[in-house]
Order: C-alpha cells, then sequence, then structure tokens
C-alpha cells in the first residue's frame, strides 16, 4: 500500500495538489490520480475527498485512501475485490493552503496517510473481535 501512495503522489499533477488541499472537493469524489490510461491499474489505489469539518478555529478537509478493483498488484487487488469502499487510510488537512506551503503539506499528508494504513491482517483480527479500534496507528480514530 505504501508503494501505492508514492505513485499516487508521484503521478500527481501541480493543479491535482492545490485541488485536494482546497478543501473544495465533493466529498466521496476522486481526487487523484486521474482515471485517464492505466492509472487505476498501475496506482493499485486512489485518493477520494472526505468531509470538512471544523477543529478548533480551523477547516480541515479528510482525505482517504481507497483500493482499486482493477489493480495490477494482486495482493491490493483481491482486498479489494472485497471492498473497494474500504478506508484503509485518511489524513485530515487544515484548509485551505496557501501555495508557497503546497509542497509542506502534501508530503505531510502522504507521511500521515502511510502511518495511518490499516493493514489487511489486522483488519481481519479487527472483524473477529479480538482488536479494537479502527487500526489507526495514529490513536485519533475516523470518526470525522
Amino acid at each position: 500500500m505504501k508503494e501505492s501512495l508514492d505513485y499516487i503522489k508521484a503521478s500527481m499533477s501541480k493543479s491535482a495538489v492545490k485541488t485536494l488541499l482546497s478543501g473544495d472537493g465533493v466529498p466521496g469524489t476522486r481526487a487523484a490520480p486521474t482515471r485517464s490510461g492505466n492509472n487505476d491499474a498501475k496506482a493499485g489505489g486512489r485518493l477520494d475527498h472526505g468531509e470538512n469539518y471544523t477543529k478548533g478555529n480551523q477547516t480541515v478537509h479528510r482525505v482517504k485512501y481507497q483500493l482499486n478493483k482493477d489493480a495490477e498488484n494482486t495482493t491490493l487487488k483481491k482486498l479489494a475485490a472485497q471492498d473497494s469502499h474500504k478506508v484503509w487510510s485518511y489524513a485530515d488537512v487544515p484548509v485551505p493552503v496557501p501555495d508557497k506551503r503546497l509542497d509542506e503539506v502534501i508530503d505531510l499528508t502522504f507521511t500521515t496517510l502511510k502511518a495511518n494504513l490499516v493493514s489487511a491482517s489486522s483488519d481481519t483480527q479487527s472483524k473477529k473481535g479480538e482488536s479494537s479500534g479502527h487500526g489507526s496507528k495514529s490513536g485519533t480514530g475516523r470518526g470525522k
């Protein structure tokens, strides 16, 4: 999954980064990568826009990572076949992000997405009732 996130980040245009970090995306719509060519297969996953909410005095935009059913990676493909709408990670981004901070904030967003990844094994344990929570390594729930 980390390789998938690396591919998505590398494939994002400056305008895609600006859109993602603007907070203007419609929840449930794709943020990256574009659906052109074989992006879905190569990326193995996608970023979707989540909800905006207020935390303190700041608007925060949730970014969600999901897997693609037509992924080239067989492991990702099998996991996506089980539930292509499952959120495997998320990052909460304070928005809007000034242009001069786009690179810094996109790096932090992908670092957070990697840190919050739910592993397939912890997901299986969770379904069996052997662990609690949502598999988030950051300890911040997934409620928003």
